[in-house]
């Protein structure tokens, strides 16, 4: 029930879920992992300019016009259509690259060729390459006013330096430079192409004319953060959750990324695996600085407090190969993985969920649905292909949402763990309540049992669920374990609390000086309609049939999980109402108490459920306790409720929790992974199989990502 109450308010939130099971496993998430670009940062990206010089200006208020290749190669290399009506349909990144140019559609030639027309000058675009994620790239082939033929290609700046025959001095200091500072770069080359290449476009082969290209220039472009990144990454850090980056852009701009919402805390340094040394295949380790720096070990970074890593998707590769081991342990401090793959996205996440992670992912486009599918919980910013994948979707596309369902996994985890408690204690007083019955011979009424195990049972276990999640993501995780320390202790104190108060009853009625044991006008003790009116019968009934009441109370707390006691309204209002009856029926004889048949004379007697109206029967035609029995009664009963609370609220959630972090502290024995989680879903093999079927699917590729 407690998944189905936080389905319901994810609902309300407008984030759907395609299978609850998930909620209950979210509970546990102690890694997050986010892709940038419409996800940690707003979806669209701002043009700033560009240049034909490898020395671009990059200034937030400057916008440059494009000219030459450069102005050709913006205006063609896109995968951008219009429709019938002359809307610009396609990728918003190339859109906002081509409207810089000015350019407009022009229609299309004899052959059906796209036409663009800019400044005067008519580009048509003969032959289109898609965006490749092993590439890194894509390209077009471009005829100019002139007839003249040209193949453009964009990506990535690292990606265009592969391809390049001619690589400019400080190119890679440039990119560097702009990617420091956030900004989004995508570098264009060109190479002229002859007419008898050109003879059969159909035949023409994609790897002979991505080679040996000329630098063209490079477009900028500014990806601004989400208002709510920064409220979310410190939500999630304070509630004992890793966060990292794991996109596709620069790893210098995932670094400026994390250090504007915190996923780099101010004064952290930054130590950048940037590449592979291709003459001895050695990882090049740098400072913020760009200075070189040793490699990094787990060993030096837990010594070196304030120090955290940032990888791109080819060196964690490396890392990944030489020892899984090694890498698990730099990966502990690994805050952004750069120029990732989906392959690599996966890999990442997949490498965590085998060390015993409970790992969520957060991405919007198409390149993140392997990731999405690989972690224990998909949280999708996208209303497309990712929310299909993923088990949750957020369909106001708002980061918050990953904090939502953590919150409401925790609540749904820690109710459920209230209802399981609640069902043991119900069946354990029950158990005690039967034996002390036959042990003395005697049976409760029928509106007795009806009450315990109907109304006060159903009402209690049902509406224990209803608590809303706690505002603040606690440090500590809720439990999953059915039989470990915290809920054994939590269960068996509140037993063992209650059985000790229902002796104590017992024996003070036993000393009363008006009780007479046992005695009926029938000697036929099989009916249980005859061995139920006598003061041992009432008095189980009065403080064991409390006890589900007062036991629910108790696991109605809702620690760091659930939202404070009274917030559950639901459950107060029962735990009130039955509370008033039930200390009515203790100090004042009435009808009321007779339809228990507690404090009852024969005058106000009631039928029971099966049977007529019966006299009671008992040789003193009552069952009427002497006052001052029934407020020592009414005492015993608040004792046990006091005690039942503070045995919940202080000891196991404040004394016992602090116990149970310092034993688990002291023999480095790390809070345990859910139990909810299926190791078959997340095997290697298995994992493995999820994404080698990514790339038959043809899906739109992300914004930022894709280049």
């Amino acid at each position: 029930m407690s998944v189905g109450v936080s389905d319901d308010r994810l609902a309300r939130k407008r984030i759907a879920c395609s299978n609850s099971d998930g909620i209950l496993v979210a509970g546990k998430v102690d890694r997050v992992f986010f892709d940038k670009t419409g996800t940690l940062t707003k979806q669209g990206l701002d043009y700033i300019s560009a240049s034909d010089s490898v020395s671009p200006e990059i200034e937030d208020d400057f916008v440059k016009k494009p000219s030459g290749f450069l102005k050709m190669g913006m205006a063609s290399c896109h995968s951008l259509t219009t429709t019938a009506t002359g809307v610009i349909v396609g990728n918003q990144v190339d859109i906002n690259m081509f409207q810089a140019t000015r350019g407009i559609f022009d229609g299309t030639d004899n052959d059906g060729h796209l036409q663009i027309q800019v400044d005067g000058d008519i580009f048509t675009i003969l032959k289109r390459f898609d965006f490749d994620h092993h590439r890194m790239v894509m390209s077009a082939i471009v005829k100019d006013s002139s007839g003249n033929s040209h193949v453009f290609v964009k990506g990535s700046g690292e990606s265009i330096k592969r391809i390049l025959s001619n690589v400019p001095i400080d190119y890679d200091e440039v990119l560097e430079a702009g990617a420091r500072k956030g900004i989004y770069q995508i570098a264009m080359a060109r190479k002229s192409l002859s007419q008898e290449i050109l003879s059969d476009l159909r035949s023409i082969c994609r790897d002979d004319i991505e080679k040996n290209l000329n630098f063209v220039g490079i477009i900028n472009f500014k990806n601004l953060l989400r208002e709510e990144s920064p409220y979310v990454i410190r939500e999630l850090s304070e509630g004992g959750i890793v966060s990292s980056i794991i996109t596709g852009d620069s790893v210098l701009t995932g670094i400026c990324i994390g250090r504007e919402c915190g996923i780099i805390k101010a004064g952290e340094n930054v130590i950048l695996g940037k590449g592979i040394d291709v003459s001895d295949g050695k990882i090049i380790w740098v400072d913020d600085y760009d200075n070189p720096v040793m490699a990094p070990t787990q060993s030096s970074l837990e010594l070196s407090s304030g120090t955290v890593l940032a990888v791109t998707g080819s060196v964690w590769d490396v890392i990944s190969k030489i020892s899984k081991h090694e890498a698990m342990g730099l990966a502990q401090f690994i805050r952004v993985y750069g120029r990732c793959t989906p392959i690599n996205k996966a890999d990442i996440i997949t490498a965590f969920v085998e060390k015993g992670h409970v790992c969520c992912m957060a991405g919007d486009g198409g390149n993140d649905c392997g990731a999405l599918k690989t972690a224990h919980v998909g949280i999708a910013l996208s209303d497309a292909d990712a929310s299909i994948v993923s088990p949750f979707t957020s369909l106001d596309k708002n980061i918050t949402a990953v904090v939502d369902v953590i919150k409401e996994g925790r609540c749904a985890l820690a109710s459920a763990f209230a209802a399981y408690k609640y069902m043991i204690i119900y069946g354990q007083i029950e158990t005690l309540t039967q034996l002390i019955n036959a042990y003395f011979s005697i049976s409760l009424s029928e509106w007795c049992w009806l009450f315990m195990d109907g109304v006060w049972m159903m009402t209690m276990a049902f509406s224990l669920p209803l608590a809303k999640a706690h505002e603040k993501l606690s440090p500590r995780l809720p439990t999953s374990d059915l039989l470990g320390i915290h809920t054994m202790s939590s269960t068996l104190g509140v037993l063992l609390l209650n059985v000790t108060f229902t002796l104590i009853a017992l024996f003070t009625l036993w000393n009363a000086g008006f009780f007479q044991c046992r005695r009926w006008n029938s000697t036929d003790v099989s009916n249980v309609s005859t061995i139920g009116d006598n003061y041992e019968a009432s008095v189980l009934f009065l403080v064991t049939g409390y006890q589900y009441i007062s036991s629910a109370m108790a696991f109605n707390y809702g620690y760091s999980y659930r939202a404070p006691f009274l917030k559950n309204r639901t459950f107060v209002a029962l735990a009130v109402g039955f509370s008033v009856i039930h200390f009515l029926i203790i100090v004042y004889p009435s009808e009321i108490s007779c339809l228990w048949r507690v404090n009852c004379t024969n005058e106000h007697v009631l039928p029971g459920i099966t049977t007529g109206l019966l006299p009671l029967n008992n040789p003193f035609n009552t069952t009427v306790m002497p006052i001052y029995f029934r407020w020592i009664l009414v005492g015993i009963i608040i004792v046990n409720t006091i005690a039942v609370q503070s045995w919940e609220f202080y000891f196991i959630n404040g004394i016992g929790i602090t116990w149970e972090d310092n034993y688990r502290q002291s023999n480095l024995v790390s809070s345990p992974v859910s139990d909810l989680v299926d190791p078959i879903v997340h095997s290697e093999s298995n994992i493995a199989h999820k994404y080698d079927d990514l790339e038959l699917v043809s899906v739109p590729i992300d914004a930022a990502e894709k280049t």
